[in-house]
């Protein structure tokens, strides 16, 4: 899921770039939406929400971007599961068009954990939106 570089605010007249703590803002308020929309009530009132483990990568000459393992909770949610992702994405601040959605595997994994594009693994995973209970 790829993300805008700056956005203009404030009546078009300021314009604020992005930086990997408002990358990792923007993905809460779009898992925020994702689980709203999948648990309706029970996301707020019960904290039920998806599985998710987040990689931000992106550098200075590299536009950011999260690589994301997301867990489709349902079976009957799989046929429009990657839809769903990818307008609740683009409906964030930050989010920009290029989403891909597709049923993860361990060469996903691998590809998610590669060290190009990252100082290191630990920091780039977003651990404050990573959700992935036992």
């Amino acid at each position: 899921m790829t993300l805008k570089q700056g956005v203009r605010v404030e009546a078009g007249f300021t314009y604020v770039r992005l930086t990997p703590e408002a990358a990792s803002q923007n993905l809460r308020h779009f898992l925020n939406a994702l689980n709203r929309q999948i648990y309706g009530n029970a996301a707020r009132r019960y904290g039920k929400r998806v599985r998710v483990i987040p990689v931000l990568e992106g550098c200075a000459d590299k536009r950011f971007h999260f690589h994301c393992m997301i867990d489709c909770p349902r079976p009957e949610l799989a046929p429009t599961f990657g839809m769903l992702v990818a307008q609740t994405w683009k409906s964030t601040q930050f989010g920009y068009r290029e989403v891909l959605v597709e049923p993860g595997d361990l060469g996903w994994v691998a590809y998610m954990t590669k060290l190009r594009d990252k100082e290191d693994m630990a920091s780039s995973i977003d651990w404050m939106n990573y959700h992935n209970p036992p």
